[in-house]
């Protein structure tokens, strides 16, 4: 790759950098952009099930908390603690493997 490439591969990345900022302010009102100062990552997947129509995939929340709330959710440990609130019959069901939604 000479230099022109990459500074064309540059300018593409810094591009749409800058458009999924504007999308994003776009799709929230200052209000709802308040709302996600959010500490725990439960809330965070609580919002996203909350917002959602149908039980998300855990492949899913992760993509979405990045997305909606620049937030890098781990695997693992968001699985966990879902689980630990199902057993204890927290706010969260499991209705599939890895596929999780809110109590009704």
């Amino acid at each position: 790759m000479d230099t022109f490439d990459k500074l064309l591969e540059l300018n593409k990345d810094l591009l749409q950098a800058q458009l999924k900022v504007i999308h994003r302010y776009q799709q929230k009102s200052p209000e709802e952009q308040k709302k996600i100062k959010r500490t725990s990552k439960l809330d965070i997947v609580e919002d996203l099930l909350s917002s959602s129509e149908e039980p998300l995939h855990i492949s899913r929340i992760i993509s979405l908390a990045r997305d909606e709330f620049n937030v890098i959710l781990e695997r693992d440990s968001v699985v966990s603690a879902l689980t630990k609130k199902i057993r204890s019959g927290g706010r969260f069901v499991r209705v599939a493997p890895n596929t999780f939604s809110l109590k009704r």
